[in-house]
């Protein structure tokens, strides 16, 4: 007992250190204060180096919290909970909660946080696989936990983490455009490039590779490369079956589940009424940060059209719509293709087009297009198109259409799906 209370009060060390660092303010981060005194297990979801335990160590400043990291290799050994729970109070005494970081990697950790809850112990605990989280603790704790999914830095926060110094807007959008918003690329000042590649890469290998026990990790890596460098573009398994020639329909199907669990890519329908038609069409994919698109891109070339929509998919998410559920695609009838149809249970809300600009006539007209025929179809007014740097209001053939620069929309008042 006395190695495993040693171990917990270096984890009491970790945390003493993290609570005297700065934070840059997330938004989720009053959400999740307000239900602190909520006796439902508090649970953060999102993207390995996200900022999720940053997030709770901004919640939980100034409470009497016990903390533990899973992450820890020495926490994986033959540890019954109760040993666990009793070095705890040995170490931390008489707490109000206990906050338990990437609890996925402690066996049977659903039971344990049961009978925590159970036994009335207020918990917040983080975990970056969203599938594994969901199903498990819906299954344990049957709607007894409240969930809150937390991506890298939103443009808001991005800025927040220059403080006061000023810099031209233009350029640092431009950087947040091309490398995202994981809270290391932004605060320290390391190489972006190697730093994402590495970070992809270790990912694919713990949350995908070694958790399903995948052996053709060369394939899952030639996937990876593929849909990294077609983000923001149109698929089907059987197309990328003839282009990596190793893997069957059902495995890249299979593989792509995975690696949407684990953060990486999110896969996007179009809209149907008949949902057996969506499961059916092709897909888009996206990246859970435009810094993996661009790390992974080969050559590593930014290419703004792609980087563009994949940073509106990301913030649409961010604001509450989930994929597949309220956020989509639209194919219009004569086959024009809007990039984004926003609604809530029952009703369309939004049709959403991304382009770099609208100077070319050609560009322009394809643009409108999709969009009028779409608000035909779905009798839609609401109408927009988000570009680079381009601010205009269209009226054509009895609609309007809000032409939006990309940093105006996202620092606009947020929505949700509702």
């Amino acid at each position: 007992m006395k190695s495993l209370n040693t171990l917990i009060e270096a984890h009491r060390k970790e945390r003493d250190l993290e609570l005297r660092r700065t934070f840059v303010p997330r938004r989720l981060g009053d959400s999740l204060s307000k239900t602190l005194s909520s006796n439902l297990v508090k649970v953060i979801t999102g993207p390995r180096r996200a900022g999720k335990s940053t997030l709770a160590f901004q919640a939980l400043a100034g409470k009497r919290f016990a903390y533990l990291n899973f992450e820890d290799d020495a926490l994986h050994g033959e540890i019954t909970s109760d040993e666990l729970i009793e070095a705890l109070e040995a170490v931390y005494g008489k707490t109000e909660f206990l906050f338990f970081d990437e609890i996925q990697n402690y066996p049977q950790w659903e039971s344990f946080i049961n009978k925590l809850h159970r036994r009335g112990h207020n918990l917040v605990i983080t975990g970056s696989n969203s599938r594994l989280l969901s199903r498990e603790l819906g299954s344990a704790l049957t709607g007894r936990h409240l969930s809150f999914e937390l991506l890298p830095f939103s443009f808001e926060e991005f800025l927040l983490s220059f403080g006061t110094e000023k810099a031209d807007s233009s350029e640092r959008f431009q950087r947040y455009l091309v490398w995202g918003g994981f809270p290391e690329v932004v605060l320290a000042n390391i190489e972006p490039s190697g730093y994402l590649r590495t970070l992809f890469d270790s990912v694919v290998l713990r949350d995908v590779v070694t958790r399903h026990r995948i052996r053709v990790t060369t394939a899952i890596h030639d996937l990876l490369g593929l849909l990294m460098n077609n983000a923001a573009s149109r698929f089907s398994a059987r197309s990328l079956e003839r282009s990596l020639g190793t893997l069957s329909t059902a495995t890249i199907q299979k593989f792509i589940a995975y690696c949407r669990e684990a953060y990486l890519v999110q896969d996007l329908q179009p809209y149907f009424f008949k949902p057996r038609m969506r499961i059916k069409a092709d897909r888009k994919i996206y990246a859970f940060d435009n810094g993996f698109v661009s790390a992974k891109s080969q050559p590593v070339i930014p290419n703004s059209s792609r980087l563009l929509e994949n940073l509106v998919f990301v913030e649409l998410v961010r604001r509450g719509f989930k994929p597949n559920i309220d956020l989509f695609y639209y194919q219009t009838r004569a086959g024009a293709e809007v990039d984004f149809l926003l609604r809530h249970e029952s009703r369309n809300l939004e049709l959403l087009q991304v382009t770099q600009r609208l100077s070319s006539l050609k560009a322009r007209e394809r643009e409108i297009r999709a969009l009028r025929q779409g608000a035909e179809e779905l009798k839609l007014r609401k109408l927009t198109v988000i570009t680079l740097d381009t601010e205009e209001t269209i009226h054509e053939a009895g609609i309007e259409i809000k032409v939006v620069p990309c940093q105006a929309w996202l620092t606009s008042s947020r929505q949700g799906a509702q």
